[in-house]
């Protein structure tokens, strides 16, 4: 399988067309269901972010694209692939039963994120606010004189406040002022004290489990999560030889997708012989069929023999192989 990433045609920031091509068939999809994994083993989410937890996004409406089935995608997948740089791995969902994974590539020179639209678009749609009234000033017109006569003043002891009950509003409020003092206090005492005991209790809490390096062995491949047995092994930084005796345990036990992180786990980090084995996979020339690589795909090969050259320019066998697989 390959899938790759072009611009669209026309060009246009944030948007690309994603291309997958299936080996050995010529049918064109109507939709694609796939997962997109980085080399830390995260998975990219719909708002962006990448999580351990695996998202299937679903794409429909397929069309013919470079011998392959073509896709338009926008900025919720562009975006985020554009921002690493790392490769990513992508997982596609044939059917119920067959997932096929391959190294998604990206023509970059040629593909823009939607921030590349430029700050002219910010200005379209935007509504300018107009500058609220001042308040109305009310003028008040003097009232024309009632034939009838004006209603007698209230007497002015009435209307004067007594001196009593001014004292008494005045301790009233003195007493709220002391009881508000003394509920505050005691709030406070009360919150540093929490505060100690959640102090406290922070620092007992156990820490999380980590998974031991050591994890990394044929017996756990089973008793394991993928995402934990690969982390594992990555830790233990085993040499070539000892990670393609864990790939070759992880093809045995059908775990395909702890072979296929392993392989381009080591190879993207600039390992060219575990490259050129990844590449051995797929290539029709070394391929050997197994529940995990049951068909080659030359143009799968010819991306990790890439892959190898760029850590190792003279490489003479990724060179010759490269240039036999392009004839």
């Amino acid at each position: 399988m390959q899938a790759k990433i072009f611009a669209s045609q026309p060009a246009e920031p944030g948007t690309a067309q994603l291309m997958v091509r299936l080996r050995n068939e010529q049918a064109i999809l109507s939709s694609l269901t796939f997962t997109l994994c980085n080399n830390e083993q995260n998975y990219l989410q719909p708002d962006g972010s990448w999580s351990s937890v695996p998202h299937w996004f679903t794409i429909n409406g397929g069309y013919p694209l470079n011998s392959g089935s073509g896709f338009p995608i926008g900025p919720t997948l562009l975006d985020p692939l554009l921002a690493h740089t790392s490769q990513v791995l992508i997982q596609v969902k044939i059917n119920s039963d067959e997932i096929r994974r391959t190294t998604l590539q990206l023509v970059r020179d040629e593909l823009f994120s939607s921030d590349a639209r430029g700050q002219t678009s910010d200005y379209i749609g935007r509504s300018v606010l107009s500058t609220p009234p001042s308040e109305p000033v009310t003028t008040t017109e003097p009232l024309e004189q009632s034939e009838s006569p004006p209603l007698p003043l209230a007497d002015s002891d009435e209307r004067k406040p007594k001196k009593p009950g001014l004292s008494r509003v005045t301790m009233i409020i003195a007493a709220l002022l002391i009881l508000l003092i003394a509920i505050a206090a005691i709030w406070w005492f009360l919150g540093q004290k929490n505060v100690d005991n959640i102090s406290v209790t922070t620092e007992k809490q156990p820490e999380a489990p980590v998974i031991s390096a050591g994890a990394c062995t044929a017996t756990n491949l089973n008793s394991l999560s993928e995402l934990d047995f690969v982390q594992s092994c990555v830790q233990q930084k085993f040499d070539d030889k000892q990670l393609l005796a864990i790939i070759q345990a992880a093809k045995d036990a059908h775990k395909c997708g702890v072979a296929q992180r392993l392989y381009a786990n080591r190879a993207q980090g600039g390992d060219s012989q575990i490259a050129l084995a990844y590449a051995g996979e797929y290539d029709p020339k070394y391929h050997q069929s197994s529940e995990c690589f049951k068909d080659p795909d030359s143009d799968t090969a010819a991306y990790w023999y890439e892959t190898a050259l760029q850590s190792d320019p003279n490489n003479q066998e990724a060179k010759q192989r490269l240039e036999e697989l392009e004839k």
